[in-house]
């Protein structure tokens, strides 16, 4: 018997010393890692992202335009509400129930069983109600329902709607436009996070906060450019047509006060469609619904390009002028046409207009002239003057998805005499509304073209200015005399010539207008424009 226990005894020692052997060797061989490890998972057990608010957009008089607001997921948990007691389970139902009574039947399903009495639903996470409002989740997390918990995100709302929509731009899945796309990474803000780590082997609880995004000011005012969408909405019902667009900035500074177009739409709803029913919407292909969204997110005044048609006039002449190739004093003879090579331009009086002085060549918009004028001041002079007021290259304005139409403008070198010719007076290459505007802005700015912006600055947290835009000079263009002679001109347009009907008494208004041809000349698509100042 002894000798059997001394046997086991010895047993015992031999395994416990090649367990102890092993031991040291996984501690002297793995240990740090095996401890690293440990504390990894101890640390994984508490690791909590913060997000950050994204920031607000506001209007130049702090009116707000896009803000974020705290929204929040109701969780079940089925399997804990499972293990409460029939009255509790009952009570917890009912109030749901009463709560939102359309999820009566997701309700019940959350906590059904099956015919062998187990839950169907043994989950601890069971998303009930997306988005509720701040009030009435911390009315249902005063209940303190056991099985029942919140998860807090934020939501982007639009307070004015549709107001400047295709400036303000919205959020929606990956998708991004306007203000929220140009500065997403102003107004994202960076996240924060509560963790735990261990050292010197105690946890240590630690908490970065969130920073939350800057806020945007713009220079768009609110009541101008509630003034411009109305112009905009009489326009599509006086005169039907495919779009009708206003922008108004300040030619001194490049600000834009407004910026409107009749493709504006519902920021807080940027999936529903604005010129046809959500039936037609429904019925179309998944590329088709794309391309319609995609049209509709558009904006027009700086993607869309068309020919400027006579509001290009005014630059023509300011160039020859500037550069002595005609002088105030000159008169013309318009016969209604003037052949050109091979081609017989007409003017857009074909009778003629006879005899016309310089003023009367603009107040009249008559193209005869113009031609005239072009073919003295020859392609370099006028290829260098197109680009000098901002043709065919970018404004830079602080949008995204900018169109530059430099394809869309003869070179140089491929301006011939027909292109010279249709091009001095607006015909045969396209600009944006944007350029125009920036363009004929040299005449009300002393000859100096300004770069146009919507945001005036960005603000943090605490109200304190970190970034501001500051009134850009892109390149003198011509003289504040010639500026001056020109601009007597524009104002005979708006007194006595094409652009009556802009007159308003008791102003002073200069501007001209303008009729371009789109797309091939047979099939009469026209688009009018005019640009003014006051």
């Amino acid at each position: 018997m002894k000798l059997k226990l001394n046997l086991i005894s010895m047993f015992m020692a031999l395994i416990f010393a090649a367990l102890s052997l092993r031991i040291i060797y996984l501690k002297t061989t793995f240990g740090a890692e095996y401890e690293a490890e440990t504390k990894n998972q101890m640390i994984r057990g508490y690791d909590e992202l913060i997000k950050p608010m994204r920031g607000k957009i506001l209007d130049r008089n702090s009116v707000e335009l896009a803000l974020s607001v705290p929204v929040f997921d109701l969780i079940m948990e089925p399997y804990t509400i499972s293990q409460q007691n029939d009255e509790t389970q009952k009570e917890i139902l009912s109030y749901l129930k009463d709560k939102f009574p359309l999820l009566e039947e997701k309700i019940e399903n959350s906590v059904a069983k099956d015919s062998s009495g187990s839950l169907i639903n043994s989950k601890y996470y069971y998303p009930l109600i997306k988005e509720i409002s701040y009030d009435t989740a911390t009315e249902i997390k005063s209940k303190k329902l056991p099985g029942i918990y919140f998860e807090e995100k934020q939501k982007r709302k639009y307070p004015q709607n549709s107001l400047a929509s295709h400036v303000v731009g919205f959020l929606y899945g990956e998708n991004m436009s306007g203000i929220e796309k140009s500065y997403n990474d102003a107004l994202t803000g960076y996240n924060g996070r509560n963790f735990k780590t261990i050292e010197n082997s105690n946890t240590v609880f630690q908490s970065h906060q969130a920073q939350n995004g800057h806020s945007i000011t713009t220079t768009i005012d609110q009541n101008i450019q509630l003034f411009a969408e109305k112009g905009v909405e009489k326009a599509m019902k006086d005169f039907p047509c495919e779009t009708a667009a206003v922008i108004v900035m300040n030619p001194k500074t490049g600000e834009i006060l407004a910026m409107a177009s009749s493709n504006q739409f519902d920021l807080n709803a940027p999936s529903v469609p604005n010129k046809i029913s959500q039936e037609e919407f429904d019925a179309m292909t998944l590329p088709q619904k794309s391309e319609h969204l995609n049209n509709m997110w558009k904006n027009f005044n700086i993607s869309n390009t068309f020919e400027p048609g006579s509001i290009f006039k005014p630059m023509v002449i300011a160039a020859a002028i500037e550069e002595n190739i005609i002088s105030p004093s000159e008169t013309f003879y318009c016969s209604g046409y003037k052949q050109v090579e091979d081609r017989k331009i007409h003017c857009i009086r074909r009778t003629g207009h006879g005899k016309e002085t310089l003023e009367q060549v603009i107040s009249n918009s008559c193209n005869s002239a113009m031609m005239e004028i072009a073919e003295a001041m020859g392609r370099e002079i006028f290829y260098e003057y197109q680009k000098g007021f901002g043709f065919g290259e970018k404004t830079y304005i602080d949008l995204p998805n900018e169109e530059s139409a430099e394809t869309l403008l003869y070179p140089c070198e491929k301006l011939g005499p027909v292109e010279l010719a249709t091009s001095s007076f607006g015909q045969s290459f396209n600009c944006t509304a944007m350029q125009a505007l920036t363009a004929f802005s040299v005449f009300a700015n002393d000859g100096v073209l300004m770069r146009p912006y919507v945001v005036s600055q960005i603000s943090d947290a605490n109200g304190n200015i970190v970034f501001e835009n500051k009134p850009e000079v892109v390149r003198k263009v011509i003289s504040p005399e010639t500026c001056s002679v020109v601009n007597e001109y524009l104002l005979s347009v708006v007194d006595n010539g094409t652009g009556k009907k802009a007159k308003i008494e008791g102003y002073k208004i200069a501007g001209k207008s303008g009729t371009g041809e789109q797309g091939a000349r047979s099939k009469e698509i026209y688009s009018i424009s005019f640009v003014g100042f006051l």
